[in-house]
């Protein structure tokens, strides 16, 4: 009898071994199908984040060109695999076009081929695909600075994630490309044809609780396949069952990550460019001796509402127009080409004018193509951003200029100009009209910390040219409970022998 029930135990044991096999089993193929399902989605992600660098380092790194301006966009690859065309910027061989007046031509695969870098493709194999705000994208004339937006209707793009409870983007800071990763086909997707391949509708959902179901209406309306509507949504999102209703993957990149750098460029060429002009040009009105100590030879600012640098519309190339002017001690700086003088005719103060030419260059031809590289500068309006002032000019005596809510070099001997860049417009700030552009308090924010020592007032910065009293030759740093976006940049006299002139960054403080 005892030995009937130690095998009855046994074989109850057995089973208990089994069956707890079966379950250890069942839970390995869970967790290796779930771990199998984050690499899928790391690999996405990482394919995301890749693109991201790509599209923005060659954005930044474009050179100015009449029909290229630092900043912008390639056109989407609207071609399929199998066609001629298939990794080119736009449709088939034509020059490309997504102007702003047909928004589904901003909508397409990322144009790999014309990025020079490796197709790019999420885990379930499909290429990325990108979309860009209307006024990024290549081959249109506007100018592309911190005041450029999309043109009506155009919207702004703008995205969210969690169904869109968590936005990912914001009125101050909106998006101008978003990068989709369109994963497997869904139900009613077709990708079959060629005509298939190329709508976007079969790569791309919009926010809806079933699969197949009708779109969400505001404020939920986001759809991944309209550049149209403008409203991205990163998913995946699931029905009641746990079954994606979409499954794209999205990355953004915002107005700040674009302007920023882009900004900060502008002004490093432009200090490029005024000390090679002072030392090409300006230096020659110091001999035999300086008609004042305290001129450089940097070039003199515009005059703030000179037409030339109020414009709008298409930017034109009227010689003398937002040029340098020697009775002014602030203001805007110069249009670039009223420096290098390219494409005008040729003066004694323009660089390109061959007296001008450094000994080091081999011909007027190599110097020409040097100077051309900041043709961007004026051709993109970027001086209408920035403000430039000196400390002192022959016809213009201002008290010594002064720098306030920041830490001065110590080999600081004086302070030569002073270069503001103005970021894009806050709220109350309107730039779009002549008269508008003409006022600094549109560009220059409040510096409302209050750190720097008497007398101080919040409009320092902005006592330049449209506020009373008149200038003190004052300039604050903002601080990070300033509320505003404005960036210094100074070129000062150092002590140290031989005696030179560097350039300093004074960026807003962070929090």
């Amino acid at each position: 009898m005892q030995r009937v029930f130690n095998q009855r135990g046994a074989i109850a044991l057995m089973l208990l071994m089994v069956v707890g096999l079966g379950i250890a089993a069942a839970v390995l193929s869970r967790f290796s199908h779930h771990i199998f399902e984050l690499r899928r989605e790391q690999q996405t992600l990482n394919a995301l984040q890749q693109a991201k660098q790509i599209l923005l380092a060659d954005a930044l790194a474009k050179r100015g060109g009449a029909l290229v301006r630092p900043g912008e966009f390639y056109c989407p690859d609207r071609n399929v695999q199998g066609e001629a065309g298939y990794g080119q910027s736009g449709l088939g061989l034509a020059t490309p076009s997504c102007p702003s007046n047909q928004p589904a031509t901003r909508i397409g695969r990322i144009p790999w081929a014309t990025y020079h870098a490796e197709e790019l493709r999420d885990s379930s194999g499909e290429p990325l695909w990108m979309a860009v705000a209307d006024g990024f994208q290549e081959r249109i004339t506007l100018p592309l600075n911190s005041d450029t937006a999309p043109q009506a209707p155009n919207p702004w793009f703008l995205a969210a994630a969690n169904s869109g409870a968590q936005a990912l983007s914001s009125a101050s800071d909106p998006i101008v490309v978003v990068i989709l990763a369109p994963g497997p086909a869904l139900a009613g997707q077709n990708r079959s044809t060629t005509a298939q391949q190329r709508n976007p509708s079969n790569y791309f959902e919009c926010n809806r609780q079933t699969v197949g179901g009708a779109c969400l209406g505001a404020p939920n309306n986001y759809a991944n396949n309209s550049a149209t509507l403008g409203r991205f949504l990163d998913g995946p999102r699931l029905d009641s069952s746990g079954n994606p209703t979409l499954n794209d993957r999205v990355i953004t990149i915002r107005r700040s990550e674009l302007i920023g750098p882009l900004e900060q460029r502008a002004a490093k060429e432009y200090q490029q460019l005024f000390d090679l002009w002072a030392r090409q040009v300006g230096s020659k009105r110091l001999l035999p001796i300086p008609s004042n100590p305290l001129d450089v030879g940097l070039p003199f600012p515009a005059k703030p509402d000179d037409v030339g640098c109020t414009q709008t519309g298409a930017v034109s190339l009227l010689p003398s127009a937002c040029a340098p002017n020697p009775a002014i001690c602030r203001g805007r700086p110069p249009r670039s080409v009223e420096l290098t003088g390219v494409g005008l005719v040729v003066s004694p103060l323009y660089l390109v004018n061959p007296i001008n030419m450094p000994a080091s260059i081999a011909s007027l031809a190599n110097w020409q193509s040097l100077l051309v590289e900041y043709d961007w500068l004026y051709r993109n309006r970027w001086e209408q951003v920035f403000f430039y002032a000196l400390a002192n000019t022959p016809s213009c005596a201002l008290p010594a200029m002064q720098l306030l809510n920041m830490q001065l070099p110590s080999d600081m001997a004086g302070i030569e100009a002073v270069l503001m860049s103005t970021g894009v417009a806050q709220t109350g700030q309107l730039r779009s009209t002549v008269l508008e552009r003409a006022s600094l308090s549109n560009y220059l924010d409040l510096v409302t910390s209050g750190i720097a020592p008497p007398p101080f007032v919040s409009s320092i910065n902005r006592s330049a040219w449209d506020l009373l009293p008149l200038p003190s030759n004052r300039y604050a740093k903002m601080q990070a409970t300033d509320v505003g976006n404005d960036a210094l940049y100074y070129r000062y006299t150092s002590s140290a022998l031989p005696a030179t002139s560097k350039w300093l960054y004074a960026p807003k403080d962070r929090p």
